[in-house]
């Protein structure tokens, strides 16, 4: 059984700002449409809350761009190793980034939350989710700093451009 060819940076990077769009609408969406109301009795708590869940999440996912498994150094294709764990990891980050953001839709649609308390939750929830996944100079070099820990090559830095 042969290996499914390894992304490359532009598929990372389309794959990214598309996952990125798709969220900013949504997000949009959300916030025009179940956030409507006067919000007399803002619930700043759930802001607070959902805040604090951002950093969190944002947290986790920081750590995880320094904490790949290592690749090992008889892998035959090092750099198509690393550039698929590079895309699996971008995956996953997108996952644990976006759970901010469904709590929040979830809080509007229950009416828990207006739009304002929801405006102040997304935008620190999409900064993190764009932070926390575009294949920046720093996230690359630590994602190939850990996974060039035994001496094998990711190849990640020079496909990269950096």
């Amino acid at each position: 059984m042969t290996e499914p060819t390894a992304p490359t940076p532009a598929d990372v990077k389309r794959f990214v700002a598309l996952q990125l769009a798709v969220t900013l609408v949504f997000a949009l969406f959300a916030v025009l449409a179940f956030g409507r109301g006067g919000e007399p009795g803002a619930r700043w708590w759930a802001a607070l809350a959902l805040v604090a869940l951002v950093f969190v999440a944002g947290a986790v996912v920081s750590r995880w761009w320094a904490q790949p498994q290592s690749l090992p150094l008889d892998d035959p294709a090092p750099e198509q190793t690393a550039m698929r764990r590079l895309a699996a990891h971008i995956a996953r980050a997108f996952v644990v980034l976006e759970i901010p953001l469904v709590v929040c839709a979830v809080l509007g649609v229950t009416g828990l939350i207006g739009g304002l308390v929801m405006a102040v939750a997304v935008v620190p929830a999409l900064a993190a989710l764009a932070f926390g996944t575009w294949p920046t100079r720093r996230n690359i070099d630590r994602f190939a700093g850990a996974l060039e820990r035994q001496g094998a090559d990711s190849g990640l830095r020079q496909a990269f451009g950096r």
